[in-house]
């Protein structure tokens, strides 16, 4: 199956939800009328992400069900253009009342295929997650559709080698990638697109926006500010690195710091034909009886740290 996919590198306004969702609506109509069969939207493309400033208030005004006003209107869209859409994520106010970072994928028929919820939120003061209530989720679900078989990976999942590597071996042939990093990450953006698309041997479709974020607080040693009080009001730019990977190549490409969107054709059946070629000449291309410190309860922080958490962190382990 061969279709064209679209990276939608969305201008967001901040403070005016349905400003963009308006320009999302428009973008899906665009990316249709050059035959796009799947649009994919950034992280927090209608509300850019909650910080430590934000109140509970402020935190539920942007939180929505799903379904809910602005998905409802993307599955109208959908149904308008005959599309499917990955709504970039937005924060859900789920049905056991807690809250997730969610990405929802819809389809021509207007109705919800799945969710997935972020599995790695942060607790940056320009992305505070945990802090603000967001629980993470505890699945990598892979969705079958008329298309292909598709999975999502959000923000700070694409930084970790071992989601794009299991979403591999569960099958998935397109790996959705909705992602919101500042501008001085857009070569780190493009680096683990191609990245992830060589570790899962799938298609890695990755959608950053650009845009301002005004007055927002972020960490003095990571943005170069005298200290935390100027790093607390900081305007931040964001410039985009959306683009398409199969391989170490980036096959569809948006322009950097401008609103616009990359393309790409994208064959289903590549995927597998890759997988079992690797298969065949490489017999220990994969050796899981040496990765057991990956699982390892005591080694669970990044590179066996421990740090002391100042937030709840949400994990519920599975059963």
């Amino acid at each position: 199956m061969k279709y064209i996919a679209a990276a939608c590198q969305i201008n967001i306004v901040q403070g005016d939800k349905q400003a963009n969702l308006k320009k999302a609506l428009e973008m899906i109509d665009e990316a249709a009328s050059q035959g796009a069969k799947v649009t994919v939207f950034p992280e927090y493309f209608l509300t850019w992400p909650p910080t430590s400033k934000m109140t509970p208030a402020d935190i539920d005004a942007m939180a929505e069900k799903i379904p809910g006003p602005s998905t409802n209107a993307i599955a109208k869209k959908c149904i308008e253009t005959k599309t499917y859409c990955v709504c970039g994520t937005m924060i859900e106010k789920c049905e056991d009342g807690k809250l997730r970072n969610t990405s929802a994928i819809i389809g021509p028929d207007g109705k919800v295929i799945g969710k997935y919820h972020k599995v790695q939120p942060e607790n940056a003061p320009a992305k505070y997650e945990p802090g603000s209530g967001i629980w993470p989720g505890n699945d990598l679900p892979v969705f079958d559709t008329p298309l292909g078989r598709w999975a999502v990976m959000v923000d700070m999942d694409v930084s970790n080698c071992e989601i794009p590597r299991s979403y591999g071996l569960l099958g998935a042939d397109v790996i959705f990638a909705p992602i919101c990093w500042s501008a001085k990450f857009v070569p780190v953006i493009e680096t683990f697109t191609k990245a992830s698309a060589l570790y899962s041997h799938a298609y890695i479709v990755s959608a950053n926006p650009v845009g301002w974020r005004k007055q927002i607080p972020v960490h003095a040693w990571a943005f170069a500010a005298k200290d935390q009080d100027e790093a607390n009001n900081i305007d931040l730019s964001y410039g985009g690195g959306s683009g398409i990977a199969l391989g170490n190549n980036l096959i569809g490409k948006a322009l950097n710091f401008t609103e616009s969107i990359a393309y790409a054709v994208i064959d289903s059946e590549g995927p597998k034909a890759s997988r079992a070629n690797d298969a065949s000449i490489y017999p220990f291309w994969r050796r899981p009886d040496l990765y057991g410190e990956l699982v390892k309860p005591a080694s669970k922080q990044p590179y066996g740290t421990n740090v002391e958490h100042k937030v709840p962190t949400h994990i519920v382990p599975k059963d």
